[in-house]
C-alpha cells in the first residue's frame, strides 16, 4: 500500500470520520439484528437495506484502517529547500494569462483545489514535483497545453 500523505489537520479529520463510522457500524449492526428478528429474511426489506448499509460502512472503515496504517504527516517531513514536494506551497504563473496561482501540495485524500490544496497525484501536482523556483514547465492536458513558471516555493 502506498503512503498516505496528510497534514495534521487532515489526520484529525480522518480520525473523526473513523470514530463516526465505528458508531454508525454499531447502530447499523443493531438494526440488522432487529430486522433479522422480524422473521422471513427473503422478503424483509428492512433487513436487506440495513445489511447493505452495514457493508458500505464496513468497507469505508477498512479503507480508513489501511490509510491510517500508512500515514506520513506532511508537517513532519524533511524537504529539500527550494524544491516542490508534498508539504510545500507553490506559487505558479500561467504564462498565457499571466495569472498567479498558489497551492499547497498535499496527498490525494486532502485535495481541494478551490481552497488551495492540490493533490500530488493530479496532472499539475505530478508535473510540479521536483521543480524549483524560476523553472518553466509545460502541462499537456486533453484540451489544452499550458505553460507555467514556478514563482516561489515555501514550506507549508
Amino acid at each position: 500500500m502506498a503512503e498516505t500523505y496528510l497534514t495534521k489537520e487532515g489526520l484529525a479529520k480522518l480520525h473523526a470520520e473513523h470514530k463516526s463510522l465505528l458508531e454508525q457500524k454499531r447502530r447499523v449492526t443493531e438494526e440488522v439484528s432487529k430486522a433479522a428478528a422480524m422473521g422471513d429474511l427473503r422478503e424483509n426489506g428492512e433487513y436487506h437495506a440495513a445489511r447493505e448499509r452495514l457493508q458500505h460502512v464496513s468497507q469505508r472503515l477498512a479503507e480508513l484502517d489501511t490509510k491510517l496504517q500508512h500515514v506520513k504527516i506532511i508537517d513532519d517531513l524533511e524537504i529539500k529547500a527550494g524544491e516542490a514536494r508534498v508539504g510545500t506551497t507553490v506559487t505558479l504563473k500561467d504564462e498565457q494569462t499571466k495569472e498567479h496561482f498558489t497551492y499547497q501540495l498535499v496527498g490525494p485524500d486532502e485535495a481541494d483545489p478551490p481552497n488551495g490544496k492540490l493533490s500530488i497525484a493530479s496532472p499539475l501536482g505530478k508535473s510540479l514535483l521536483g521543480k524549483q523556483r524560476g523553472e518553466m514547465f509545460t502541462l499537456s492536458l486533453p484540451r489544452a497545453i499550458v505553460n507555467y513558471t514556478v514563482i516561489s516555493i515555501e514550506r507549508s
